[in-house]
This record gives C-alpha cells, sequence and structure tokens, in this order.
C-alpha cells in the first residue's frame, strides 16, 4: 500500500529506502508528487521538510499546466513592469543618477551604467528598502501569534518563500516584498506559528487560525497568484539547491 502525505492540498507519495541519507523531491510527467527519503524517518520531519520546497513544487506544477515559463528574468529596459508590496511600477532607464537604483514614488529608475547586473542591483534594493517594512510586518503579526522571533532576516531563499530556524530566527525570501500584503501576512503569520509549533500538527494549524482566521482563503490565493507578481527568476545556483533532487541532511 502506497504511503501518502498531505500538504495544502498537494498529495505527496512518501517512498522510503534503507539506502538514502537525504531527502529528495520529483514531480514526474503527470505532475504526481514523490518524496524519496530515508526508511527512519518520521512523518513529522518529512511534512516539515516538504513545507519548505512547495514554491518549487507550485512552479513546477504550474509549468506543467502551462501557466508559467523557465522564470526568465526581467530585461530591464524602459517601459517593463515590476511589482512591490503587490503594486506595479514601471522601468525607467537614464543615463545618470547617484545611485544604481531608486523607486521615485511612481517609477523605478535604474541608472544605464547599472544594467549589467540591474538583477543584483534590484534584489538589493529590495532586500534594504523592504527589510522595515516586513520587520515592522512581523513585529505587530508576532504580537498577535504570542511569538517571539530572535531576528527576522531577508535574504535570497530560492524557492522557498520563508523558513524558521533553530535559533528562534525567522527568515523571508525577498521576492515575498513583491507581493501584496494580505499575502505577504500570511506567510509571515505562518513562518511565526512555527515559532511555537515546528511542525505542521493541529496544534500549529489551530494557532494559526487564532491568528488569522482567514489563512484558507490567503494561502489558496497564494498559490493561485504569486507567479503574477514574481517576476525574477531563480539562478542556476538556487535551482542546484532546491531542485527536483535536494540532497540535506536531516537536523
Amino acid at each position: 500500500m502506497r504511503e501518502m502525505i498531505s500538504i495544502q492540498d498537494l498529495d505527496f507519495e512518501l517512498r522510503r529506502s534503507d539506502r538514502r541519507k537525504t531527502f529528495g523531491l520529483t514531480v514526474d510527467r503527470s505532475g504526481k508528487l514523490v518524496a524519496h527519503v530515508p526508511s527512519a524517518s518520521s512523518r513529522d520531519e518529512v511534512e516539515r521538510w516538504i513545507s519548505t520546497k512547495l514554491l518549487w513544487v507550485h512552479k513546477r506544477l504550474l509549468e506543467k499546466e502551462g501557466f508559467v515559463g523557465e522564470g526568465r528574468p526581467p530585461e530591464f529596459v524602459s517601459g517593463e513592469t515590476i511589482h512591490y508590496l503587490g503594486k506595479t511600477f514601471r522601468l525607467r532607464v537614464v543615463e545618470r543618477q547617484p545611485k544604481p537604483l531608486l523607486l521615485d514614488g511612481e517609477w523605478f529608475v535604474l541608472r544605464m551604467s547599472a544594467q549589467p547586473k540591474a538583477s543584483v542591483h534590484f534584489r538589493q534594493w529590495f532586500i534594504e528598502e523592504g527589510k522595515e517594512w516586513l520587520v515592522g510586518r512581523a513585529t505587530r503579526m508576532a504580537a498577535r501569534i504570542g511569538a517571539r522571533p530572535d531576528g527576522v532576516v531577508v535574504s535570497d531563499l530560492g524557492f522557498r518563500w520563508g523558513s524558521c530556524g533553530r535559533n528562534g530566527v525567522v527568515y523571508f525570501n525577498w521576492r515575498v516584498l513583491q507581493l501584496p500584503p494580505v499575502l505577504v501576512d500570511y506567510l509571515i503569520a505562518h513562518e511565526l506559528t512555527h515559532l511555537l509549533h515546528h511542525n505542521h500538527s493541529a496544534e500549529f494549524w489551530a494557532a494559526l487560525e487564532r491568528a488569522m482566521p482567514d489563512w484558507r482563503d490567503r494561502q489558496q490565493r497564494l498559490d493561485r497568484q504569486w507567479y503574477k507578481y514574481a517576476a525574477f527568476a531563480v539562478t542556476q545556483n538556487e535551482r542546484r539547491a532546491v531542485g527536483p533532487k535536494v540532497r540535506e541532511k536531516i537536523q
């Protein structure tokens, strides 16, 4: 009999092996989801690990359904659309300005000499400019949940939206700052709740629902709409880190 596990309305078949020492995920041509795990792994360990890879899983499923391509990065030309906190801003390339990239309230303005490394400048801009907003949002949400994070870090997490470290620090992908605040709040609440409950147990979902009664609606909206906002491709190094045959040691 096949062993199955369901996470956020996705069904994964668990294939255990005595020879495996690491976890891996595959999405076959039909869209079937398979988790390859060591035989001794507990279901809680497997569930928690898969939950960190859901962004990658959804991306692969959307690609198979024809909704999204391989995540080609923007061309960084004047008139191009970039999202910040769900709002649409146009890009304007100029010959001169003091900073490589800035947001003037209406336009993202990119210095022409910075175009070759535009993706780097955008990533840094989102991390630097968005951190204060994200930290403030997380602080207010933490009070509602009853969690006390030891820090909030914005960085590049590849295909993951966020993670909860064992050091009490919650981490968020800079790409979340492209999403509308209502969706970012769900991701914040999800990771903060992990400070209280480390796996997706019944207690976890109950705590999340107390803090955010409409979390299911937000989660479903995130699953359906994230790719409309997330314009930046994941790099080849990030693909290798969280691709279909991920290798991670169980902590």
